[in-house]
């Protein structure tokens, strides 16, 4: 009996002793906190994790038994953006919501000046524009190095700027290529020319000896042999459309020039569709 009795207490120690190691090696490795918000009618929650058995590591219990936890979890919510209240999140809310309102009013401004009836014509003006030259690290006027005679530069409208870029981007990209390597001089070379093209042209002006139409890439001179083909196929007056083949000829007032017996298609219906 007494050996019974002593194996229950013997049992009973050991189950305490378990129960005590158990409670020793308990951890918290997760925390969620709750926090109210800026409206105070609702709240967010943050939770905290970490491996205790690490030492880099401290677990959620370690972590908040520091002085500044509390610190700490708060300026954590306010740099993520968790709390409305300040931080840089809120700042760039607003700054970006600061920015839309001012859309708007330009929005707004724009609107009430067109219908106001305001005067464009002096958007289609020509005018001195600038650009940025590489080679001499500056913004200098557009054909500033291309002075006439009377000492002035070029100036230009918004579309013979346009026209300006189409010219630049095909003769960079589209109609010089470089050469393949099977060409009989192995060394990559790029032909650099203006190839003959055939455009939609618009006359803008018509004199007694030649005329001046217009494409994507500037002013083109259309002599007196093509008005009077023009006149006798469907009209020939400023607004008549046509196709054309046409050269480039820089060293001209008109960079392109129609060629002889280049128009290569009338357009009789001359509306206000082309």
């Amino acid at each position: 009996m007494e050996t019974i009795r002593r194996k229950e207490l013997h049992a009973d120690q050991k189950k305490k002793r378990t129960e005590k190691m158990s409670a020793a090696c308990l951890q918290l490795t997760e925390a969620t906190l709750a926090y109210p918000t800026a409206d105070m009618e609702r709240k967010e929650e943050i939770t905290l994790w970490g491996p205790e058995t690490i030492s880099a590591m401290p677990g959620a219990a370690a972590w908040m038994r520091d002085d500044d936890a509390y610190y700490k979890i708060c300026l954590l919510m306010r740099d993520s953006g968790m709390s409305w209240d300040n931080g840089p999140y809120r700042t760039a809310i607003l700054a970006i919501n600061d920015e839309m309102k001012e859309w708007e009013e330009h929005g707004t401004a724009y609107e009430k000046w067109c219908q106001d009836g305001a005067n464009m014509d002096d958007l289609h003006e020509k005018s001195l524009f600038t650009e940025w030259n590489q080679a001499t690290g500056k913004s200098e006027f557009i054909s500033s190095g291309d002075i006439k005679k009377n000492m002035k530069i070029q100036e230009f409208t918004p579309e013979m700027l346009q026209q300006r870029d189409d010219l630049n981007y095909f003769y960079n990209f589209q109609w010089n290529q470089e050469r393949s390597p099977g060409c009989p001089n192995t060394r990559f070379e790029e032909i650099m020319k203006v190839p003959d093209q055939v455009e939609l042209l618009e006359l803008v002006a018509v004199g007694d000896n030649h005329g001046v139409a217009k494409c994507d890439f500037g002013a083109v001179f259309v002599p007196k042999s093509a008005l009077t083909h023009l006149q006798y196929n469907g009209g020939c007056e400023i607004g008549t459309i046509f196709d054309g083949e046409i050269t480039f000829t820089p060293q001209n007032k008109f960079p392109w020039r129609l060629k002889k017996n280049g128009i290569t298609f009338t357009y009789q219906d001359n509306t206000d569709d082309y």
